[in-house]
């Protein structure tokens, strides 16, 4: 019986784990690849063998995705690729594609490194330069806290072998903030979450300020037969999103106590209903929850849950 509320417990933590990661918000997308899909791309195919000792064979290619793009952070998208070894004939690519609408991403970003290589695929965000050539400022000052929201650097992504992206984050002063997203090799079949690849924001490396960001880069290295995909780079955190309304100021030294009806009778908030009443409250410690559409939990909430179910759990084993 112990062993079996021990198996409990652990599909306990999983399942309130996985909600949290599932209820996360978009706050900041670096890239959704929907720019320059199927367009943008480099491709190395090696005339000659490349060794140890000969230069590297470098390529780059610029995307602009124009004025008022979205997705795309700085409008512009600059890749390289470098081979450092490898044979006569092997080819190497890093493409932008448009993934199936089963895919639930639009877009993607595919690299492929032949047997018995070494290349390193980078893509640079540092504004409209078109150039691969660094521009720590070239994004001005960009807040990849988004005022404090975010909480994790994720990726979706996809590899026929273990690999690790390098995220770098470039402060227009030359300081510098680093996070490694490890992705695992993919077996069989995989779940959309299972793509998902988190990096807490706390955990980066360096002396950067997150806050204010002039350029990004993002890198993958590769010394083996290689087919990686990823399909967003985004920063994301819990809670309700930032560009929820204030609500209006309840009369002088009073607060408001907005109602919530959990049993809506499929109202919907953009019919021309009834809004229901709102009182007025002398309550300094009133907490208040915003709802529309989709309910969202705090952290906290679901960490106490947990706690509690943990207990109750771990008591059970000593009976």
């Amino acid at each position: 019986m112990k062993l079996t509320l021990f198996i409990l417990l652990l599909s306990f933590t999983a399942v309130f784990g996985q909600i949290v990661y599932q209820d996360l918000i978009t706050r900041f997308v670096v890239d959704d690849f929907t720019n320059g899909a199927n367009t943008h791309s480099v491709d190395i195919t090696l005339s000659t063998d490349v060794t140890a000792t000969d230069p590297d064979v470098v390529a780059d290619d610029s995307f602009d995705a124009g004025t008022g793009c979205s997705g795309l952070v700085g409008c512009e998208r600059d890749m390289s690729l470098t081979v450092i070894l490898g044979l006569q004939g092997r080819s190497f690519s890093s493409d932008i594609f448009t993934s199936p609408a089963s895919y639930y991403f639009d877009a993607e970003w595919a690299i492929s490194n032949p047997k018995n290589s070494e290349s390193e695929t980078l893509l640079q965000y540092d504004g409209r330069d078109g150039s691969i050539d660094l521009d720590i400022s070239g994004l001005g000052s960009v807040d990849l806290t988004v005022g404090g929201s975010v909480e994790f650097l994720r990726i979706s992504a996809v590899s026929d072998l273990d690999t690790t992206y390098v995220f770098t984050a470039y402060s227009p002063n030359g300081n510098t903030c680093e996070a490694d997203l490890d992705v695992f090799q993919a077996v069989g079949s995989y779940d959309y979450y299972e793509s998902f690849v988190f990096f807490d924001i706390d955990d980066f490396s360096g002396n950067c300020d997150l806050t204010n960001v002039g350029a990004i880069e993002v890198s993958l290295f590769s010394n083996d037969a290689l087919d990686a995909i990823v399909r967003q780079i985004a920063f994301v955190g819990e809670g309700v999103p930032s560009n929820t309304p204030t609500p209006s100021a309840p009369p002088p030294g009073g607060f408001t106590w907005y109602t919530f009806d959990d049993d809506d009778n499929y109202r919907s908030s953009c019919d021309e209903e009834r809004p229901r009443p709102n009182y007025f409250m002398h309550n300094d410690n009133i907490i208040y929850y915003y709802f529309h559409e989709v309910i969202y939990y705090e952290s906290s909430s679901s960490a106490s849950i947990l706690s509690a179910g943990v207990a109750f759990i771990i008591g059970l084993l000593f009976i």
